[in-house]
């Protein structure tokens, strides 16, 4: 991004050269790359292809006990998940070397009543992308790849326990409920059993806070246009910036009483350009950039008729209406991007948590709704959408845009600089994260 933006070449090459080895190292297709960089340094792609025959011809002359010898020594370094099931009690995992217990960490999640046991096992791969069983004692036990590196194991209960880990070289065992009342039941009847209390290691964390040990998640909150940039102007000769601004800073409170850390693009009415504000996210290590803005009719007479809601999240457009929104959000900052520039970064930027930040969008969109129709009424739920929002551009974590509103409505222009409105709005928009934070097993 920083290259396109400072039409450094130099770095451009840099770039794609990284995603044309990435492309090849998960499969993926080039091939866009491979253009792109023919395009700006043709010597090197006939430069590179030059390299890769010999180094063919040197791989060829490799003595092929040295390849084995790689080979299994790569293999060695990456211990597996073998096998695991549920037996007596305990879920019994398998593992292919010995698993040391500094390897291991472990945390409890509350939600909604239930308890989420979690245990990470780093340096772990697994064959499969999820496993889980189903059981009486306990709701589920959840498997998956959480990174490249770790291993996430969640063990969902319907009420508190407190589960064993055990660790026999290349065997781990963690107990169950179940197991959890059998040993109660065999205890001594001179000392009854004290109430389970999860030790300190295992405390509960708070709803929103450490839901990694030792981490808060952190967010930034984008308020749109600001300074000489307006946006749109509706009812009354309201401004989008004043709102946007307004609801922001009510959703700053909110997040950071629920435990999040939270910063502000902008704290004032002053111009931002879009470039500075994903790269504020990038530079505080967010885990959430959220933008927020207001619609506007495209003419004067849909005003009355156009009203509602909706989420984006960055991808091109496919639709004349995500055009037309992208189109009022991005005139104030990319009047200097050409069209290759522009196409460039749609194809290349943010294409890794385009998924991540759909999730995230479908549940912003849900707890907003359920939050604003608490109380008001008529709420229009436009959906989720995808669109080229350039504000989103280059973020390197789940990013949406949300569009609180139709500013030049005459019943929704008002409730959007409503106190009471604003103040659902930002619950609607906390628990949104929160929700995407639950259904990840984040």
């Amino acid at each position: 991004m920083k290259g396109l933006l400072d039409q450094n070449k130099s770095l451009q090459v840099k770039a794609l050269q990284g995603l044309i080895k990435a492309s090849a190292l998960l499969g993926l297709d080039p091939s866009r790359y491979k253009n792109a960089l023919k395009t700006i340094r043709p010597d090197l792609v006939k430069k590179r292809a030059s390299e890769k025959r010999v180094k063919k011809i040197k791989s060829a002359n490799t003595p092929a006990s040295i390849e084995k010898f790689s080979a299994s020594s790569a293999k060695a370094k990456k211990p597996r998940l073998l096998s695991s099931k549920v037996e007596q009690g305990r879920l019994k995992l398998t593992f292919s070397t010995g698993v040391e217990r500094k390897s291991v960490r472990h945390f409890i999640l509350e939600r909604k009543g239930r308890k989420l046991y979690v245990f990470d096992f780093k340096n772990i791969r697994i064959p499969f992308s999820i496993k889980r069983f189903k059981g009486g004692s306990f709701k589920e036990i959840r498997i998956a790849q959480f990174d490249p590196k770790k291993v996430r194991i969640v063990i969902e209960t319907d009420r508190a326990y407190k589960p064993a880990l055990k660790i026999d070289g290349k065997v781990v065992t963690i107990s169950l409920p179940g197991a959890k009342k059998a040993v109660h039941k065999s205890a001594s009847k001179k000392r009854p059993p004290k109430k389970a209390s999860p030790p300190a290691a295992l405390k509960p964390a708070p709803v929103s806070a450490a839901v990694k040990e030792g981490k808060i998640f952190t967010i930034v909150i984008d308020p749109g246009h600001g300074g000489k940039d307006a946006g749109a102007v509706g009812y009354k000769k309201k401004r989008e910036k004043d709102a946007v601004l307004s609801v922001a800073k009510r959703l700053k409170k909110v997040l950071q009483k629920r435990g999040f850390r939270v910063y502000l693009t902008r704290s004032s009415d002053k111009f931002i350009p879009l470039k500075q504000r994903t790269r504020l996210a990038n530079r505080k290590q967010a885990d959430f950039f959220l933008s927020i803005h207001a619609n506007a009719a495209h003419n004067r007479g849909s005003r009355f008729k156009s009203k509602g809601l909706e989420t984006y999240f960055l991808s091109r457009a496919r639709s004349g209406r995500a055009k037309r929104v992208a189109a009022l959000e991005n005139s104030a900052d990319i009047s200097d991007l050409d069209r290759y520039t522009k196409s460039t970064y749609l194809n290349v930027l943010n294409r890794e948590k385009i998924i991540e930040s759909n999730k995230l969008a479908i549940d912003l969109q849900k707890q907003i709704l359920t939050s604003l129709k608490r109380k008001y009424s008529g709420v229009v739920d436009n959906g989720v959408r995808e669109g080229p929002f350039w504000v989103l551009v280059g973020a390197q974590m789940p990013a949406v845009l949300i569009e609180i509103g139709y500013i030049t409505h005459p019943k929704e222009g008002p409730r959007l600089f409503n106190p009471n409105y604003q103040k659902l709005l930002a619950e609607g928009i906390a628990n949104g994260i929160e929700s995407y934070i639950y259904h990840n097993n984040l």
